[in-house]
């Protein structure tokens, strides 16, 4: 049977690079782009400026007293508000509901890292040092039978039974920073955000990414903006309970310390997106500017020798592209953002694959609709190891189906108690389905899949917050890019929300889409549905069924909530293949201990091939 199944899924990629190559594949939603786009490209160096290991499991957590109005932390950045608008004629669809099961299906699975640990993390200098903060963003990486888990802003590594091998690390601790914010001073450190990790299936090394930006951090009043910097943390060898090598990557982009010189920084590099192929890591972050608007200066890339960076190099040369010099075509929305670069379970040489949304405004808004996406490729990796390297950039734009949601979409949850809202006197919130950037991308055999939030139309005329997803054929060589979307579809569940998905599949191009789901009938649960040839197939099962509303302090105006009623939710979810299963990380509402500002937890699930 399992031979059976992977000699389908050869059978598949052939074909589809057949087609590729063949000019009658290029109609309809078929593309082929030759000429280069040569965005401003420069070289830096990313320096080992440490080690590090997670802490051990015997570590006491320190007890939370603070209130939460004092406690609390938002990430940094919703859609704004000041967005252009859709054209007119394109509208998201109304879409036929996928039945719900209560059963988790042949899934198991265990509850990840929650609110209360990570606030709670932290040892020596770093006890009760850590900020409250909603939502986890998820970083779930698999291999060599660990699962490891890094949120905002605590990591711990597990087992594939569940059973925590180390305690829950703070990562300031973990990158040896200086501690988010000193309770007795009320001195803020070094600001860490937006964790990823990779497991690398060829150098067997798990590699973990966030951004900084030096201490004090982020500030309400000119300027802005401290230096940053990437940080990159590589296990030395397999067994990531073990030694790290920490990396630093200056993001700063004002002239300074080598850096290129970009319009009005030092600059914030926010959400740093993780990607590998066989030579090299890849790390694309969405510029901001020091200024009170935080205008956007475009998507940023950076390319590292995965090999030089595995083996412990005192230094790592890099390549630095800046995609906002790549124009979009559209006056509307003059900058490219949020570049996903891919991973795969079998990495190749030579070219990386990536994928975004449609072009975004100065803001960094994408349309509330569209209808594009975009496939672009990195080509001459292999000489990210050597001493002269340099990267090729090409993009195509493909005409998708119609996605996008308007700013701050809320998706309903199930009515419960919610002592922090009741102690302020406001009622049940909301979740924010804020965002339709893609924020993961798997390559399997040259076909990229991803899948983005967007609004849809239940069977009854109400909207809700449903799913879309892209299986897109993809080919690049140095003198060529061809594209074309294989498969697009919709995810929904008629009257209630499924919200920030991802999508992993096996060699044989079947998997699992995760998401989470809530409505009038679901506390925030973690969900899933099979996942095969580019479709989803069956019924959505619950792996992790909530059993309470959300209740965090994002939402409620008492804490100063960017928009009163609707709370931070997600930001990205995690899937991946990896020994013999798909693996899931979504967040959902748990029925473990919590703090005063929050209750909100992650559910891994494991889904048998």
């Amino acid at each position: 049977m399992g031979r059976r199944s992977i000699a389908a899924g050869v059978t598949v990629s052939a074909l589809l690079l057949a087609s590729l190559s063949s000019s009658a594949a290029f109609a309809g939603t078929s593309t082929v782009s030759r000429p280069a786009d040569n965005p401003a490209q420069t070289l830096g160096v990313a320096t080992l400026y440490n080690t590090s290991a997670p802490v051990g499991l015997t570590a006491a957590p320190a007890s939370s007293s603070s209130p939460a109005k004092t406690d609390a932390r938002a990430h940094l950045f919703a859609r704004d508000p000041k967005m252009v608008k859709s054209p007119a004629k394109l509208k998201t669809p109304t879409v036929a509901g996928t039945p719900v099961v209560g059963s988790a299906g042949a899934a198991t699975g265990f509850n990840g890292l929650s609110h209360a640990d990570q606030r709670l993390a932290g040892t020596g200098q770093y006890v009760n040092t850590q900020f409250s903060l909603e939502p986890p963003d998820q970083g779930l990486c698999v291999g060599h039978g660990f699962v490891v888990e890094p949120i905002n802003l605590a990591f711990a590594v597990y087992n594939e039974r569940g059973k925590q091998l180390t305690g829950t690390t703070a990562l300031n601790q973990f990158y040896k920073r200086s501690p988010a914010i000193n309770r007795v001073t009320g001195v803020a450190g070094d600001f860490l955000s937006d964790p990823k990790c990779y497991f690398d299936p060829v150098g067997q090394r798990f590699i973990q990414t966030i951004l900084e930006m030096d201490a004090p951090g982020p500030s309400t009043s000119f300027p802005f903006w401290q230096p940053s910097h990437l940080l990159i943390a590589v296990s030395r060898t397999s067994n990531p309970t073990g030694a790290w090598n920490l990396y630093s990557v200056n993001t700063t982009d004002d002239g300074s310390n080598g850096t290129p010189q970009h319009a009005n920084c030092p600059c914030l590099p926010d959400q740093p997106l993780l990607g590998a192929n066989r030579d090299g890591v890849f790390i694309a972050t969405n510029e901001f500017q020091n200024n009170a608007d935080f205008l956007f200066n475009g998507g940023q890339i950076y390319g590292l020798g995965r090999a030089r960076l595995e083996s412990g190099a005192s230094s790592v040369t890099f390549v630095h592209l800046n995609v906002g010099t790549v124009p979009t075509g559209d006056v509307r929305l003059p900058f490219w953002g949020s570049l996903q670069p891919s991973t795969s379970i079998n990495p190749a040489s030579n070219t990386e694959l990536l994928m975004t949304g449609g072009p975004e405004d100065v803001f960094q808004n994408n349309a509330p609709v569209d209808n594009r996406i975009a496939v672009w490729s990195l080509t001459g990796t292999g000489s990210l190891n050597g001493t002269s390297p340099h990267l090729t950039l090409r993009h195509v734009v493909l005409t998708s189906q119609a996605y996008g949601l308007p700013i701050n979409m809320p998706a309903t949850q199930k009515s419960g108690p919610i002592p922090l809202g009741s102690s302020v006197g406001e009622g049940l919130e909301t979740l924010n389905g804020n965002d339709s950037r893609m924020n993961q991308v798997v390559n399997v055999g040259g076909v990229l899949y991803g899948g983005v939030n967007t609004r849809v139309f239940s069977s009854h005329g109400a909207p809700e917050v449903g799913i879309a997803y892209f299986a897109v054929g993809a080919f690049g060589t140095p003198g060529f890019l061809s594209a074309r979307i294989l498969t697009q579809g919709y995810v929904a569940v008629d009257g209630q929300n499924v919200l920030f998905p991802s999508i992993a599949v096996n060699r044989s191009g079947v998997g699992a889409m995760c998401f989470t789901l809530s409505g009038p009938d679901f506390f925030p649960s973690a969900a899933y549905v099979r996942f095969a040839f580019g479709r989803p197939v069956g019924a959505i099962h619950i792996s992790g069924a909530g059993v309470l509303p959300e209740d965090g302090f994002t939402g409620y105006n008492a804490f100063g909530a960017p928009v009163p009623g609707v709370a931070r939710w997600g930001d990205y979810s995690a899937a991946v293949s990896a020994d013999g299963a798909i693996w899931m990380g979504n967040e959902f509402i748990p029925g473990t201990p919590r703090t005063a500002a929050a209750n909100w937890g992650t559910f891994i699930t494991r889904l048998p091939n």
